[in-house]
């Protein structure tokens, strides 16, 4: 049902918001739908949780090329044009900011699949799978859709409604403040890191080896004094809550992560380790009635392994999104989307980590998907600088890049409000096993906007600074215009 209602509510959106092209984008979302679970029967995929999880991902960032699009096409018609006229360049001009977003966050989908595990391999699949569908539905299929209108219905007209008018905020004003809340939330985040590690709290058995064991309970005990009396009893214990808002009383969760071994010489080593610690725990504290169990155990060698792949993973989609950037544009603009990964990463992070998580194959998993959302409106913006540096429509590249902030803004807010929307229904009826994923994805909207809005932009703009802006067809040529040719005027 999350996901059904994820699906009307993008469906509702979209329609009110874009009228007729919306009813469009919706059909085409269908499509998209269709397509990857028929591509999934295909390869004969198994549709577990997270493999669902990455369907109503791709629900809310199938959106993201719909709207960069009809956003062309909205400011075409400003510019004058007629309805025909403004489709058409609202296609062609779309076509390279869309091809870009996907092709960053399809990098990091591909890592996945190369890295990852069981289920965290099977949303890497679906959300591959998803990528390319909606590259198809979104750039080809709703086009079909509008030729259609046109040759049999007439189209004339496309109303639409906009967030904003005219937008004309100097992010420039902001860049100090800004640079100073982000330095301030790295170092916390830092700090916070270093202090988890030093009391091995940060990282779950998936890194550092041992038993997880999770327990329904009729009333919720301090999780402190929990952790007290496993520690007296002689265990490295971290406990934790989990729940979901609209869950019921059943889908409630004590998840106590063990380092080492469980077995005791004090208990009965026949006994699994749940039933170790739920015997224990039911003594200590009648009033929790611990019941049911789930456990799971890693090996210390094969934590190593982990947390070797999962920095590699990590490492490899940044330096990955990176060369991508630098090909496409120039590297001032590819470091700048790096360091902004990374400040997002981070950010992330020590947020997750504050509200007392652990970080599992899951949460890096959770991670590496940010990096290749987060990538998404950092591109747009970055062809639109390059699109109006060709054009020539301002003095310096300073002023460059604050106009195409504010052209992209509309489409930078839907793109993630909608997405953070169907994550969201996630994180509240998306069941436990993703909890912690979705948590990350949630922060990780929300510090992407705006590190795309603030960070990526604003870090270019300090490298370029005062420089005017040439019109030359590629980025690379503001720094370095072409010379001018023998006998030509100054």
């Amino acid at each position: 049902w999350v996901g059904v209602f994820s699906l009307l509510f993008v469906a509702a959106f979209m329609c009110i918001y874009y009228r007729l092209a919306g009813v469009i984008a919706v059909c085409a979302l269908g499509l998209n739908i269709v397509l990857v679970l028929g591509a999934m029967a295909a390869f004969n995929a198994t549709l577990t949780l997270p493999g669902i999880a990455g369907i109503i991902l791709t629900i809310g960032m199938a959106v993201d090329a719909n709207v960069l699009v009809f956003e062309r096409i909205r400011e075409e018609m400003a510019g004058g044009k007629n309805l025909r006229t403004s489709v058409d360049l609202g296609y062609s001009r779309a076509f390279s900011a869309v091809f870009d977003a996907n092709v960053t966050t399809l990098i990091t989908a591909i890592i996945l699949m190369y890295v990852g595990t069981g289920a965290i391999k099977g949303f890497a699949v679906t959300l591959s799978i998803g990528i390319l569908s909606s590259l198809f539905t979104a750039l080809f299929v709703t086009r079909l859709i509008f030729d259609y209108l046109f040759r049999y219905f007439h189209l004339q007209k496309l109303t639409m409604m906009q967030f904003f008018k005219n937008a004309h905020f100097n992010f420039r004003a902001m860049r100090g403040k800004v640079f100073a809340i982000s330095g301030f939330l790295i170092v916390a985040s830092l700090v916070l890191v270093g202090v988890r590690i030093h009391n091995r709290s940060m990282l779950g058995i998936d890194f550092t080896g041992g038993t997880v064991v999770s327990f329904n309970y009729a009333e919720q005990i301090p999780q402190g004094e929990i952790e007290k009396a496993l520690q007296a009893a002689g265990y490295e214990a971290t406990v934790t809550y989990k729940y979901n808002a609209m869950s019921t009383t059943d889908d409630r969760k004590l998840e106590i992560l063990v380092r080492g071994d469980l077995t005791k010489e004090s208990v009965d080593t026949t006994a699994s380790p749940k039933d170790v610690l739920m015997n224990l725990l039911n003594k200590e504290f009648p009033k929790a009635q611990l019941s049911g169990g789930l456990e799971s155990s890693v090996g210390g060698l094969i934590g190593d392994e982990f947390t070797k792949a999962a920095l590699i993973a990590i490492g490899l989609s940044i330096i990955g999104i990176g060369v991508y950037i630098s090909l496409r544009y120039e590297f001032t603009f590819a470091l700048s989307s790096m360091l902004a990964l990374a400040h997002d990463v981070i950010i992330a992070l020590g947020i997750f980590l504050a509200t007392g998580r652990t970080v599992s194959l899951t949460v890096v998993a959770a991670l590496l998907t940010v990096i290749g959302y987060s990538i998404n409106d950092t591109v747009v913006i970055f062809d639109r600088i390059r699109e109006n540096a060709r054009l020539g429509v301002c003095g310096t590249f300073d002023e460059n890049v604050n106009l195409s902030v504010n052209q992209t803004l509309n489409r930078t807010i839907l793109t993630s409000f909608t997405t953070f929307i169907v994550v969201f229904v996630l994180f509240l009826g998306g069941g436990i096993a993703i909890n912690d994923f979705v948590l990350i994805m949630m922060l990780g909207i929300v510090i992407g906007t705006y590190s795309s809005i603030y960070i990526s932009p604003q870090l270019v703009s300090l490298w370029h600074a005062k420089e005017p802006v040439s019109t030359n067809n590629n980025v690379k040529s503001v720094r370095n215009p072409e010379p001018k040719k023998a006998g030509e005027s100054k």
